[in-house]
């Protein structure tokens, strides 16, 4: 067969480029045009399987519990009845899950039993003593602004227009939705039934994920040797101990910290005599899930609420939970969470409200790990890049400009 002469190398070349970015310019615009129908079955696909993302979120956050059960617990125990290391390690393994499990259906349980009623007394006792608060808002005006006639004028006007609204909120806006509160309550119904099923699914899952997670790793690398070389898989396997290693931490050391806030909240609360104390504990609490931007979200409405109800002990409660934030920003945080984030203020800042808009309130909770591997690789990457050219890994050197033009120069004359 005669060889294609190379001065037609370059033609072909160009042409098989200009085939391909035509092709991918169409395949791009069809997606485009189909943007709807791909949106649908992606929402679809997702629908499937929420039941699996449900089951692999409650694996990820039970897994430490079931590794301690089974190290400090139950596999010592089952090794001096069972024998057989492996057996031992099977029947360990479902007491542990099966405990873990329970256990955490019970705390939640609990949880949902004291939380419902007083978010529901709460709602109840706010509507019916408006009016008494109203007027606590206004004594208390009076008093403070007893020296300035003006400024309690101004003050009694502003919380009586506030207070007429609220007033014609309710009675305009709320109360005659009411006449659709049986069709609300059936969808919910429907919604609810559909969520239980996801939740009841989804469990089943995280036990089948809990119980053999060892066997689901191995296949991964497996998967990962096979379709990656040797050399990469090993660094695969790396960025994703890592991955798992601050996800864990950061979610896991996230969650006590803010339970251990909830907790000092209430206490504080009840001892300075805070009304609705055990619904802002709660408010608190799950707000601090979010960082940065949490306990700001979680400390305005409490305070609101804690004012319209006793002006003076809003004052109070803002004194308090000033300095009970600063001590979980200061001391109990930082000895939870450790240095399992490495990223600035300005960068946790950034990375909630990129991750936020894209993904809501889920995208405010894990943008900071996110964003912490991100910065992770990228960091290493040009460290690796600076290594190679022989320059400076440290950010210091790049501060110091004409020095380090200097060097240049010199290096350049070597």
């Amino acid at each position: 067969m005669k060889r294609w002469n190379s001065k037609f190398d370059k033609y072909w070349y160009a042409g098989v480029t200009a085939f391909l970015v035509v092709t991918a310019a169409l395949v791009v615009k069809a997606l485009l045009d189909n943007l709807g129908v791909l949106g649908g079955v992606i929402s679809a696909v997702n629908g499937a399987l929420t039941p699996v993302y449900i089951g692999l979120i409650i694996a990820f956050l039970l897994s430490p519990l079931v590794n301690a059960m089974d190290e400090f617990v139950f596999v010592p125990l089952v090794q001096k009845i069972v024998k057989k290391e492996k057996k031992a390690a099977g029947i360990a393994r479902g007491l542990s899950v099966t405990v873990v499990l329970v256990l955490a259906l019970v705390v939640i349980f609990g949880l949902i039993m004291m939380v419902v009623p007083e978010v529901i007394n709460s709602i109840s006792s706010l509507a019916a003593n408006l009016p008494e608060y109203y007027r606590n808002v206004v004594k208390w005006g009076d008093n403070v602004f007893r020296s300035n006639p003006k400024l309690a004028e101004y003050f009694e006007n502003f919380s009586g227009t506030m207070y007429e609204k609220l007033i014609t909120w309710l009675q305009n806006d709320l109360l005659p939705e009411s006449s659709k509160l049986l069709s609300m309550l059936t969808d919910g119904v429907v919604n609810a039934m559909s969520l239980l099923i996801d939740l009841f699914i989804g469990i089943i899952v995280s036990i089948y994920l809990m119980a053999g997670k060892e066997n689901f790793c191995a296949q991964a690398k497996k998967l990962i040797f096979a379709v990656l070389p040797q050399k990469r898989g090993d660094g695969m396997l790396e960025v994703l101990r890592e991955t798992h290693t601050v996800f864990a931490k950061f979610i896991s050391g996230k969650i006590v910290d803010s339970l251990v806030v909830g907790m000092l909240t209430f206490i504080i609360m009840s001892i300075a005599n805070i009304p609705y104390a055990l619904l802002i504990s709660v408010i608190i609490g799950v707000t601090n899930v979010i960082p940065f931007f949490g306990q700001y979200i979680g400390i305005i409405p409490s305070a609101v609420l804690v004012f319209i109800a006793n002006p003076s002990k809003g004052v109070i409660f803002l004194i308090l939970i000033i300095i009970l934030m600063q001590f979980d920003g200061n001391v109990l945080g930082p000895k939870i969470l450790g240095d399992s984030i490495g990223l600035k203020s300005f960068w946790i800042l950034f990375s909630i409200l990129f991750f936020g808009s894209l993904f809501g309130f889920l995208g405010m909770i894990c943008a900071v790990p996110i964003f912490a591997m991100i910065y992770r690789w990228v960091k290493r990457w040009s460290n690796k890049r600076l290594a190679k050219k022989e320059v400076p890994v440290e950010t210091e050197y790049y501060r110091k400009e004409p020095e380090r033009k200097k060097k240049n120069i010199e290096k350049e004359k070597n």
